[in-house]
C-alpha cells in the first residue's frame, strides 16, 4: 500500500486498491479540467472556476476511503469544494458554513459555522471521505461533518476544485474497488472548426423513421449572443453512432437566427423548427430597452423529408408575440405533440418574454392544432422571474413547464401546470429536487404508465447551485414529482441540453460541454434506462 506524502498514513481497506492521485505535491494519476494545476514547494496550487483536479480512477461499489492533505487562500464564500460524481461537499459557503450540495445529500444543505471553525486561511487541513458497510462519512482533521446511510452505488469521479478561491494539494490518494474513469466525450459540434467560432444552443429531435437531428447556433465570429449567428443541423440515421456533414438551415447575411426549439408532428410525419431573428447589430439590452434598430421577431421553418432540406423561414410573430412585449425566445430545446386526450395531436412549443414597462419576464407557450400551418398565442405563467422552459406532457390530460428559476434566494427550477392543454398555467412553484445554477434544461417523457408498469419522465442539467458544471440526466417514475435516479453525464464545465429517445429505445441527449467552458464542444451521448435506472442516490 503507497502512503500520502505530508504525513497522511492511508488505513487498509479488505481487498482494496490504491492509487496516489498526488503524491510530494506532484500528479501521479490525475486527470484535469482546465489548465493543469501549477507544481509549487507547497503543493499542486490552482485557482479559478475553470481548473479541476480528479482521479484517474473511479471506485466500484464497496468500501472506499478518498483522503486529501489541501490548504485554501481565504474563507470567503469562495465555493471550493471536494466533487463526488455530481455532488459537492464545500468548504467555504456563504456566512462561514460548510455546504453539501447534489442528489447523494437531497439538494443543497448547509452546515453551522461551528463545524468550519476549524478551517483556517493557508492552514492545512485533511479530508476524507470513507464508506464502510453502506455508511459513508465525510471528515476534516479526522472530524465527521456529515454522513450517509445506504449508499453503495458506484463513484464515476472524485476530484476538487478551487472555484474563486486558490487551492494547494500536497497530497491525494483514493482507495477501494477502482474502475477505470469514463473517457472524455468526443465533440459532436466543437468550436474553432467548419467555419465558426463557437456553437452552442442545442435542440435534439427524432424523426418519425428513427432519423436523429442535432440542431445548434452557428456563431460566426465569436461567442456572443448577438452577431452573425446561423442555425445548423447534423443528422444521423444509425442512433448516433456515425453524422452527416453540417448543413446550413438557416442564415441572414450578418444577422441573428437563434434558439432553435423542434418539434415532429408524429402524425405527418413533419419536422417543425422554432426560432427568433434580429439584428445582428441589436443587443438584448438595447431590445429590451426599445432603443434597438428592429425588434425580435418569431420564425417557423419545416421540413418534410427527414430534416435534409427546409423551406423557407416563415415569420409568425403577430400572432404569438403581443406589443408590449420585448425579448422573446423559443425554447431553446425541443417541444412536444400531445399524444393523449381532447387535445391530441396539438404541437407546444416552450418560449419565454419581456414585458416592456415592468420588465419582468415570463415563460408561456406557443401552440398548432392544424399541423404547423397556423400558430397561435397560448398561456403564460403567472409569476414571473422564469424565462427559458421546456414542456412535458403529464397523466391526466395535464402539461407540465419546467423552467429557468431567476430567483437567486431558490437555486432549484419552476415548474407550473396546465389542464387546458397550454391556455393558461397554474400552481408555479420550485422543485427542490432540481438544483440549477441559472440555467436551461431539458424535460422529456421516455413512456407512459403500462400495466403495472410505472411511466418514465427525464431531465437533464448542470445539476449544481454555484456554476454550470455536473451535467446531470434524471428519471421519475411519479410524474416529475420526485427524481430518485441520476447518472452523471458530464462532470467538468456544462451547460444548456436536450434529451429525446430514440428509436431503439436509448436515451439521446446533446449538451454544451468542455474542459475549460461550456462553449468549446456540443456533446451527443447516449445511453440506457436500465444504466439510468440500476444505481438509485
Amino acid at each position: 500500500m503507497a502512503v500520502l506524502a505530508a504525513g497522511l498514513s492511508c488505513v487498509p481497506l479488505s481487498a482494496a486498491e490504491n492509487v496516489d492521485v498526488v503524491q510530494n505535491g506532484k500528479a501521479v494519476s490525475a486527470r484535469f479540467t482546465g489548465k493543469a494545476w501549477d507544481p509549487t514547494p507547497e503543493g499542486l496550487v490552482a485557482e479559478g472556476t475553470e481548473r479541476f483536479i480528479r482521479a484517474s480512477n473511479g471506485l466500484d461499489a464497496g468500501d472506499f476511503r478518498v483522503r486529501a492533505k489541501l490548504m485554501l487562500e481565504r474563507l470567503d464564500g469562495s465555493a471550493a469544494s471536494f466533487m463526488i460524481d455530481d455532488n459537492q461537499v464545500g468548504f467555504d459557503g456563504r456566512s462561514g458554513t460548510l455546504f453539501f450540495e447534489g442528489p447523494l445529500f437531497g439538494g443543497t444543505t448547509q452546515a453551522g459555522v461551528a463545524a468550519a471553525a476549524t478551517l483556517k486561511p493557508r492552514v492545512p487541513f485533511v479530508f476524507e471521505a470513507l464508506r464502510e458497510r453502506g455508511t459513508t462519512r465525510f471528515l476534516i482533521d479526522g472530524v465527521e461533518i456529515r454522513r450517509k446511510e445506504q449508499w453503495d452505488a458506484p463513484v464515476r469521479s472524485v476530484g476538487f476544485r478551487p472555484w474563486r478561491n486558490r487551492m494547494t494539494i500536497s497530497g491525494f490518494s483514493i482507495a477501494g474497488n477502482l474502475i477505470q474513469a469514463p473517457a472524455p466525450p468526443a465533440p459532436l459540434f466543437a468550436s474553432g472548426t467548419d467555419g465558426y467560432h463557437t456553437y452552442r444552443i442545442p435542440a435534439l429531435a427524432v424523426t418519425k423513421t428513427g432519423t436523429v437531428l442535432a440542431i445548434c447556433e452557428g456563431r460566426k465570429n465569436s461567442s456572443n449572443d448577438s452577431g452573425k449567428i446561423d442555425l445548423l443541423v447534423k443528422r444521423s440515421t444509425d442512433h448516433g453512432k456515425t453524422w452527416s456533414h453540417q448543413k446550413v438551415i438557416w442564415e441572414d447575411a450578418g444577422n441573428t437566427c437563434g434558439n432553435p426549439c423542434v418539434v415532429v408532428d408524429r402524425e405527418t410525419g413533419g419536422i417543425f423548427l422554432l426560432s427568433t431573428w434580429n439584428r445582428g447589430d441589436d443587443h438584448e439590452g438595447a431590445i429590451i430597452a426599445r432603443t434597438s434598430k428592429d425588434g425580435r421577431r418569431v420564425f417557423v421553418m419545416h421540413s418534410t423529408n427527414d430534416g435534409v432540406s427546409w423551406g423557407k423561414p416563415r415569420e409568425i410573430t403577430a400572432d404569438v408575440k403581443k406589443p408590449d412585449w420585448t425579448w422573446y425566445a423559443t425554447g431553446p430545446g425541443s417541444g412536444i405533440q400531445i399524444e393523449q386526450g381532447p387535445h391530441k395531436g396539438r404541437l407546444v412549443i416552450p418560449c419565454d418574454h419581456i414585458e416592456a414597462e415592468t420588465k419582468r419576464y415570463y415563460s408561456h407557450v406557443i401552440y398548432s392544432d392544424d399541423h404547423g400551418a397556423t400558430w397561435k398565442l397560448g398561456g403564460t405563467t403567472p409569476q414571473y422571474q422564469v424565462n427559458e422552459c421546456e414542456v412535458v406532457e403529464l397523466t391526466g390530460g395535464k402539461l407540465m413547464l419546467n423552467m429557468r428559476n431567476y430567483q437567486r434566494s431558490k437555486g432549484n427550477r419552476q415548474t407550473a401546470i396546465s389542464d387546458d392543454a397550454g391556455l393558461t398555467w397554474r400552481d408555479q412553484t420550485h422543485d427542490p429536487a432540481l438544483v440549477e445554477p441559472i440555467c436551461q434544461a431539458a424535460i422529456e417523457r421516455y413512456c407512459w404508465p403500462r400495466g403495472a408498469m410505472p411511466g418514465v419522465i427525464l431531465f437533464s442539467n448542470p445539476a449544481s447551485t454555484r456554476s454550470r458544471v455536473n451535467l446531470t440526466l434524471r428519471a421519475s417514475f411519479d410524474d416529475a414529482k420526485s427524481w430518485p435516479h441520476s447518472q452523471l453525464l458530464f462532470a467538468g464545465p456544462s451547460g444548456y441540453s436536450d434529451l429525446a429517445v430514440l428509436s431503439n429505445g436509448k436515451i439521446a441527449c446533446l449538451y454544451e460541454g468542455g474542459a475549460s467552458n461550456i462553449a468549446e464542444s456540443i456533446i451527443f451521448t447516449a445511453i440506457s434506462l436500465e444504466s439510468l435506472t440500476k444505481d438509485a442516490r
